[in-house]
């Protein structure tokens, strides 16, 4: 995983910043939208695939980010449903699906960069990428929706579980917090969380007790992300 940019950034770096949010700004409030339009929008040096449906009219825009290595295919079903009442757009990173492949895996602060959206919808790991753009961009957010989000302090928590499981790695991007190291994100708009309803496969290398505080745990997390806005 890539280090994050060094603090300061040159001027250059700044306006191609600016530039990276006016692109998908323009893209996501000006696309035409009676049904999916795809387009690879460019970045600098490089194209991100985007896709969105509804209409101009729209209110609100939503951006729909997939977890882990997924692309824009996770949701081919839930975005045509979502146009109905919003614009929508979801797409590819950096390096994914039909976006230009890069040389090494984007970092946290490359991946907000690349957003310029409204209503942020993030499944795993994205949960953790729309807090960290909201943190940068708090203009820019209208409301979140978290589909089983990645938490920060989820790694050492269930490492206190499981203490043969992997721990944060202390990396330049931070992603997951060491121990103890509390989360103190929190947003005035609107949030909602949505959690799986029943527990996943058992992990064969757990007993049933961890298994089931590896369940707790997650929950726990859950609601703790869901109380972090009073409108929550």
């Amino acid at each position: 995983m890539a280090t994050s940019p060094p603090a300061g950034p040159s001027f250059a770096s700044h306006r191609r910043t600016k530039l990276t949010q006016f692109l998908l700004f323009t893209l996501l409030t000006t696309a035409a939208a009676a049904r999916a339009e795809h387009q690879l929008v460019s970045i600098g040096d490089r194209r991100l695939s985007i896709d969105c449906d509804g209409g101009r009219s729209h209110s609100a825009t939503v951006v729909l980010i997939a977890g882990l290595g997924r692309t824009a295919q996770d949701w081919a079903k839930v975005q045509p449903a979502v146009s109905r009442f919003a614009r929508v757009c979801s797409y590819d990173r950096a390096g994914l699906g039909e976006s230009d492949k890069v040389d090494q895996p984007q970092s946290i602060a490359e991946t907000v960069a690349d957003l310029q959206p409204y209503i942020l919808v993030g499944h795993s790991i994205a949960g953790i990428y729309c807090r960290r753009f909201a943190t940068r961009f708090p203009r820019d957010v209208a409301a979140f929706l978290f589909l089983d989000s990645s938490h920060e302090e989820q790694m050492w928590r269930l490492h206190e579980i499981d203490p043969n499981g992997p721990t944060a790695s202390g990396g330049g991007d931070d992603l997951f917090f060491a121990q103890g190291r509390r989360l103190d994100w929190h947003t005035n708009g609107p949030l909602i969380v949505i959690a799986e309803g029943k527990p996943g496969a058992p992990m064969p290398q757990l007993t049933p007790e961890q298994n089931a505080g590896f369940g707790r745990v997650w929950r726990e997390l859950q609601q703790d992300l869901a109380g972090r806005s009073p409108k929550g």
